[in-house]
């Protein structure tokens, strides 16, 4: 039988290649980090918890977090927000997962408190977007970039998901843009389709345009203080590494705002379809009218109480009726070379 895999830790202490501790919690994480100068740690807490809550104040105490930050830390505002209070620099931000079925755009908050030496992240627990998996996969890399390069992790991760978000978006408006290459325009079920589109990526730039002046701060912003020091990679490379990601979420936010304008010419090239099609069918009818009103004129006419030549013979018969079929022929053909019928 196969080993149970191994929990994944809601915190991690390290110094250099070395994991000093695990899942380990308030007053413990912080001893630790005391009694080893060296050592730097993250910590994942549940963010609608009251563990949390109780927690974050203590944390808050230790590095002179006003209440102001704690309730920007727990708001549900959904506004990606940067701020330095004290020692400390705190990211508000949403990663977000898009349904490609029913393109239902999910958005987690994550609130971010790091120093140089601690890495905070709160969030609730969604097994599509877990933190502590990511930095715990990541144990080399944060053993070379320290804390820094751990929160570069936590964003790039953010990023991606606006990323997977953007390209489901497109492909779905591809979708309806090859059904309107049909020369048709969209159903209702396509229409109500491209209205959840048009919602979902209305919801996810509301995410998107906030995050650009959260990356030009942080990119303004790089990390001060003797933690970096110990680290393998030097302050140049992390803040280059901090230049790329701003650079990534630029091209991300960009592909959204061109994906709204093709998402709008979908929908005014349905409308313009749509209305071709409806002058199509009034100029078919049109046709067709006049046709039918061919036999209708001539057997009101003949049949007025008047004496007609060959009035009520055969002959007569036969002479009206080829008039009333060679007139319908000869609109027939008519507007079918104009393209009526």
């Amino acid at each position: 039988m196969a080993p149970a895999s191994r929990p994944t830790p809601l915190s991690r202490v390290w110094a250099g290649d070395k994991i000093v501790a695990e899942d380990l919690t308030g007053d413990d994480l912080s001893d630790v980090l005391e009694l080893n100068s060296r050592a730097s740690a993250w910590w994942v807490l549940p963010r609608d918890d009251h563990y949390a809550s109780a927690e974050m104040r203590d944390v808050a105490q230790a590095l002179d977090l006003d209440q102001l930050a704690l309730k920007d830390l727990f708001s549900d505002d959904h506004r990606a927000k940067f701020e330095v209070v004290g020692q400390a620099r705190l990211v508000m931000t949403d990663a977000v997962v898009l349904d490609p079925e029913t393109l239902a755009l999910q958005v987690h908050p994550v609130s971010i408190v790091v120093t140089d030496r601690a890495l905070i992240c709160l969030l609730a627990p969604n097994p599509d977007f877990q933190l502590a998996g990511l930095l715990a996969q990541q144990e080399q890399a944060l053993a070379e970039g320290g804390v820094e390069l751990g929160l570069q992790l936590v964003l790039g991760a953010v990023i991606r998901t606006y990323e997977v978000a953007v390209e489901l978006l497109e492909n779905a408006s591809d979708d309806l843009a090859d059904v309107l290459f049909e020369e048709r325009p969209l159903n209702r079920s396509e229409q109500l389709r491209a209205f959840r589109m048009r919602t979902a990526l209305s919801q996810l730039r509301r995410r998107t345009e906030p995050m650009r002046t959260v990356m030009a701060d942080l990119v303004a912003n790089p990390a001060r203080g003797k933690g970096q020091k110990d680290t393998d990679i030097d302050g140049t490379t992390l803040s280059r590494r901090w230049v790329m990601l701003a650079e990534q979420h630029t091209r991300v936010a960009n592909a959204a705002d061109a994906l709204r304008e093709a998402l709008s010419s979908v929908f005014d090239t349905s409308l313009a379809l749509a209305d071709l099609h409806g002058n199509q069918i009034m100029k078919s009818l049109t046709g067709w009218a006049a046709i039918i009103a061919v036999p209708t004129l001539v057997t009101g006419f003949v049949g007025m109480n008047v004496n007609f030549p060959l009035d009520g013979t055969t002959a007569g018969f036969w002479v009206y009726l080829v008039l009333m079929v060679l007139a319908s022929l000869i609109l027939f053909a008519v507007f079918k070379r104009k393209d009526w019928i």
